[in-house]
């Protein structure tokens, strides 16, 4: 896979490339603001789909077998994790799954904790949901980002009527975005001991899980068999292989009575992946493992290119290091602009699409996040037209 090579994906329906009038007032930006990625999937994955379109009936589908097989020795493979194929369950998507969770594990009224700044859906999911929203928000440090365990613990017992307003739930991100945090071992026992001391259930979107850089990725759920008991992991083959316009999501639920519970909420709702994405997500753990290491690779020289450009080239900026994800959060708060110069430099002047970093709440002013999973040219030119407008400055 030459992933030098530019892809021109106008057109196509791709709200990357084709949405941003509608959400930034103009179309002459470079986009480097949805997470997915400039390339094509994996040859395996595009010949599964095309023998399947081929065949030419699309009527209902179900997973069988052969998926649940595909995700347990995925699992085992990539992040040495022995799962049952009986605690899998298949959703349409993350964002469903996670909002399905919301709504079976917690109560109107009952408070939800995340992480900001974070991946903004979370918040959403949340108070869409009739739940309270608490947020232990992450500690910025030495150009990193850490958790505050007192806050933490605070928030799960929080000193109201025993009654009103409870924490029953968290929501993790694993690895973190948009800071590009892969936790530590002995930093997701420290929630999990919290959690089970206080009866909250985690529920840990860990939709990056495939690439870390540095660090060592450990699944939530995986920390011990109590752990397992009272929490849900959620993966996906979306980010790792750019499928994510065919809604794969896959919820693994070790606890009997959880997963049954989730299963009938799902029902009706959002159901399982459609037949493309089931295909897409059997040949994606089947036969694109070398596939995906080449693009690790990619990434990392990306990654260290972009380290490299804003350290040197762009000096006013900081940029933190991302342990995992293909995201940089970068913090443009030494310029010391209002939110809407920042914007006007960003979106006006420099012509880049970023996400700006408030959208992620609090502990996101002053930052944007970048999209590095694209061609090394595409990459250095939103580099420089960033340069060019900071100059300005």
């Amino acid at each position: 896979m030459d992933f030098d090579q530019k892809l021109d994906r106008r057109g196509t329906c791709c709200a990357k490339w084709d949405c941003m009038e509608e959400y930034y007032g103009r179309e002459d930006l470079l986009p480097m603001w949805v997470a997915d990625s400039d390339w094509k999937t994996s040859e395996a994955i595009m010949e599964a789909l095309q023998e399947r379109v081929e065949h030419g009936a699309f009527g209902y589908s179900r997973a069988g077998k052969e998926h649940r097989t595909a995700v347990v020795d995925w699992v085992g493979r990539r992040y040495g994790w022995k799962i049952e194929p009986e605690w899998i369950v298949f959703t349409n998507g993350m964002t469903t799954g996670l909002s399905v969770a919301v709504r079976t594990f917690s109560d109107m009224g009952d408070s939800v904790v995340i992480q900001p700044p974070v991946y903004f859906p979370f918040f959403y999911l949340v108070e869409n949901s009739g739940r309270r929203l608490l947020e232990n928000p992450l500690k910025y440090y030495d150009g990193g980002y850490g958790i505050d365990f007192q806050d933490l613990r605070e928030n799960f017992s929080p000193q109201e009527p025993p009654l009103m307003n409870r924490t029953s739930m968290m929501i993790l991100c694993n690895p973190h975005n948009p800071v590009g945090r892969v936790w530590t071992r002995n930093e997701l026992e420290g929630v999990a001991e919290l959690a089970l001391e206080n009866n909250v259930m985690v529920v840990s979107d860990e939709i990056f899980s495939d690439y870390v850089y540095s660090g060592v990725y450990t699944p939530f759920s995986s920390l011990s068999e109590e752990i397992a008991w009272n929490s849900i992991t959620m993966i996906t083959p979306a980010k790792s292989f750019n499928i994510a316009g065919l809604k794969t999501g896959v919820a693994i639920i070790a606890n009997d009575r959880l997963r049954k519970r989730f299963e009938n909420s799902r029902e009706f709702l959002v159901k399982e992946p459609n037949v493309m994405g089931l295909v897409a997500l059997k040949a994606a753990y089947g036969h694109g493992e070398a596939w995906l290491e080449a693009q690790l690779d990619y990434l990392k020289a990306n990654m260290r290119y972009a380290l490299d450009f804003v350290s040197h080239e762009i000096p006013e900026v900081e940029a933190v290091e991302p342990q995992g994800t293909f995201l940089l959060w970068m913090d443009f708060n030494p310029l010391g602009l209002e939110p809407e110069e920042l914007n006007d430099l960003i979106y006006n002047k420099a012509k880049v699409a970023l996400i700006d970093g408030r959208r992620f709440g609090s502990g996101g002013e002053g930052f944007m996040r970048l999209n590095f999973a694209c061609p090394r040219s595409t990459l250095k030119e939103g580099l420089e037209r960033i340069k060019k407008a900071v100059l300005t400055v």
